[in-house]
């Protein structure tokens, strides 16, 4: 393996080692806060990836996707040790704010060279990309299964603050990634960003991807109470996060050898859609056995299907805009996010999450059924020209 790649292996693996992913809710919720109070704090996190996304973006398209990944690690590894320190709701909602400014650089930075770095070196970039997502729903899998049983026998503070120094160990193989020199254009960038955007292929893909993360976003907050419910106990939750996240590695690390199920457009995005509808409705009904897998299958679709948009978007767009384009995607899925979640932190609250679930399920069919619609009116409905019938040029 060529050590660029080994390199920006390494580094995905260790910043996306979160030991407190099965359990930062309950963190949250034996300090006191409520399910509401919670995604207020997260109006606060997702609302500063709003308004960075763009700016962060640009900067990134500026000084460079390796340096911009270094000061990603750091944020973000400051931010989760705040939130490990401070137990006011200033102190939260200071700590939510670094996080998201970590999380916002590093959403555009690490799929832009990835995708630069598989192309420049005549890779596949739905193999590479599956390897870097499968590699990072693996480090999640491993921290959440040992995070669950430190949470339980250490205490939850502890797992918040090792997943600090972690993510800060993440910025040493910063340093060591490498990136081709691009084209210093940035004097037209509000045209081109504009261009890009109104193009109906590129909306459709991003109003998609904008509706899968905003599900992933909502089950990240929804399941760990969701289980809690069933009356799980902490440890069993880590268990049932590394199952979910190992499959989601999975279904990412074989999207290169699945992509011909999304070959033609219209069905993948009629199939996907659907599918991901009916694993957020169907835990709404029922709370038993099958909920749980139609909760992990709807990760096992993320990690699919995420990675085809995600080819298409890339194809579509320059290097030097390539950033700051994909950014637009994590701000207006963040928006949606920051909006969504109080009402239905509310709504859980209130009338409880098992309702709560099918109201969102609503919300998704809304925003996926929009993006099919931008779809049929356009002039696109032919086929993905996926890499195993092509080699990329940016």
């Amino acid at each position: 393996m060529k050590s660029g790649l080994r390199n920006i292996y390494i580094y995905t693996f260790f910043y996306s080692f979160l030991l407190l992913n099965p359990v930062w809710v309950l963190y949250l919720i034996n300090l006191g806060y409520n399910l509401f109070y919670i995604t207020i704090l997260d109006v606060a996190f997702y609302l500063t990836i709003v308004l960075v996304s763009i700016p962060t973006g640009r900067i990134t398209d500026s000084i460079g996707r390796r340096n911009a990944l270094l000061i990603s690690s750091v944020l973000t590894a400051i931010g989760i040790f705040l939130f490990g320190l401070f137990t006011s709701f200033a102190g939260l909602v200071v700590s939510y704010i670094l996080w998201g400014v970590g999380i916002a650089i590093n959403s555009g930075a690490l799929e832009s060279v990835t995708y630069e770095y598989s192309t420049s070196h005549a890779m596949k970039y739905l193999k590479v990309i599956g390897a870097v997502n499968f590699l990072a729903a693996l480090s999640v899998a491993v921290a959440s299964l040992i995070g669950g049983y430190l949470g339980e026998y250490l205490g939850l503070k502890i797992v918040v603050l090792a997943t600090g120094a972690v993510v800060m160990f993440s910025s040493f193989y910063t340093l060591k990634l490498k990136e081709k020199k691009r084209e210093d254009n940035h004097s037209s960038l509000p045209t081109k960003l504009w261009y890009y955007m109104k193009d109906r292929r590129i909306m459709s893909i991003v109003l998609l991807r904008v509706a899968l993360l905003l599900n992933i976003n909502m089950m990240i907050i929804f399941k760990q109470p969701y289980y809690k419910e069933m009356g799980m106990a902490t440890g069993t939750i880590g268990i049932i996060f590394f199952a979910d996240v190992i499959l989601r590695g999975l279904a990412s690390l074989n999207t290169q050898r699945f992509a011909f199920i999304a070959k033609n457009r219209f069905f993948a995005m009629l199939f996907f859609t659907s599918l991901t509808f009916f694993t957020i409705y169907i835990p709404g009904l029922i709370e038993n056995f099958l909920s749980i897998i139609f909760l992990i299958l709807n990760s096992v679709i993320f990690g699919f299907y995420s990675n085809i948009l995600s080819e298409e978007v890339n194809v579509l767009v320059p290097s030097e805009v390539r950033a700051t384009v994909l950014s637009v995607i994590f701000l207006v899925s963040s928006l949606l996010t920051a909006i969504a979640e109080p009402f239905l932190g509310f709504s859980a609250t209130v009338i409880g999450l098992k309702k709560t679930l099918l109201i969102f399920s609503a919300v998704f069919l809304l925003i996926s059924t929009l993006a099919i619609f931008i779809h049929v009116t356009g002039r696109e409905n032919g086929t993905f020209k996926l890499t195993l019938e092509r080699n990329g040029k940016n």
